[in-house]
């Protein structure tokens, strides 16, 4: 008799995990029906329509709309390279006049000149970005042998030892290997 009972008791036991799984089931399925989508298709030239679409007018040029200029973004943006008409002193009064005072800016007794170069775009665009950088870098115009030489100087200082030690701060932030200069 024990061994009935015990067998009785498997089979009710399995029969009632059985049920219970059967209505756990069923629980399930319901309560997802709802929430389980079938898959969604896309139309893939459409999308690729809409895609070129808002390519087209994102590079159209908006000519109606005047610039909004932001001055922290236009100082995030490079200076532009630009064709500068060389400068010829002979003609231009004003420029003559302006080069004897090139020297003035400079109120130190000593400057470190950086470059000397040929060309007035040249040594204009240097200037440009010494004077970004923080430097006070002017150009100053000298005729050898019959040939204009614009020289890029930055103010040194009063004392040789400060021109010195700007000398080498600027060779090793610019690679630039000038030299000190008295004025």
């Amino acid at each position: 008799m024990g061994n009935k009972k015990s067998t009785f008791r498997l089979i009710l036991t399995v029969s009632v995990l059985a049920i219970c799984g059967v209505v756990a089931f069923v629980i399930v399925q319901s309560w997802m029906k709802g929430r389980i989508s079938e898959p969604e298709l896309f139309d893939l030239s459409a999308i690729q329509s809409n895609i070129h679409d808002n390519q087209r007018r994102a590079l159209k040029p908006i000519a109606d709309e005047p610039y909004h200029y932001d001055f922290f973004t236009l100082l995030d943006q490079p200076i532009a390279d630009r064709d500068i008409p060389e400068i010829d002193l002979g003609q231009n009064p004003a420029l003559k006049a302006r080069q004897r005072h090139a020297l003035d800016r400079l109120s130190g007794k000593f400057a470190i000149q950086v470059a000397s170069l040929q060309s007035a775009n040249d040594a204009q665009t240097l200037v440009r970005q010494l004077n970004v950088q923080g430097y006070h870098a002017v150009i100053v115009n000298d005729s050898v042998n019959g040939a204009t030489w614009y020289r890029v100087r930055i103010d040194g200082g009063i004392r040789r030892e400060q021109a010195e030690t700007l000398q080498a701060t600027i060779e090793k932030k610019t690679g630039l290997k000038g030299f000190v200069v008295s004025l």
